[in-house]
């Protein structure tokens, strides 16, 4: 069952971070091409914020939850000096939490401005940095194993 849920978090994770390239390419065009923001635009960066906060919660129930091994890693201290376990508990949690963030407030900009070019501005400013993060984070996790 665990392993199941790592993979379908996997696949999960690996979708938002097509979409999240996707998203960010599209903004950095359409900023600098001076595109029209379409209801595509919207409904993508939707599924952007959507995905995000599917592999927060998913990851959050296999951590809590399911996790066998999370019951060693709840201790903070024994935590902290393995390094896997580190990058569990710490460093992934706080990165993918601060890449929701960044994007929510990202959302909140661009669906407040009516300018098309402040937009696609927003979205790759705030995007693009929560997907950078993200990207961060999944490389950290390779060089933990």
């Amino acid at each position: 069952m665990y392993k199941f849920l790592i993979i379908l978090h996997v696949i999960t994770s690996s979708v938002f971070l097509v979409v999240a390239i996707a998203v960010t390419s599209r903004s950095i065009v359409g900023w600098s091409k001076n595109l029209k923001y379409t209801k595509t635009d919207r409904y993508v960066a939707y599924l952007f914020m959507v995905l995000l906060y599917l592999t927060l919660v998913h990851g959050i129930i296999m951590y809590f939850f399911i996790d066998p091994s999370s019951k060693s890693a709840m201790d903070i201290h024994h935590a902290i000096k393995q390094v896997s376990l580190r990058f569990w508990v710490v460093e992934h949690f706080y990165f993918m939490t601060f890449a929701l963030i960044l994007s929510q407030i990202g959302g909140i900009f661009i669906r407040k401005t009516t300018i098309d070019k402040n937009r696609f501005a927003y979205a790759s400013f705030y995007y693009g940095v929560a997907t950078l993060i993200t990207i961060v984070s999944v490389t950290f996790y390779f060089i933990y194993r």
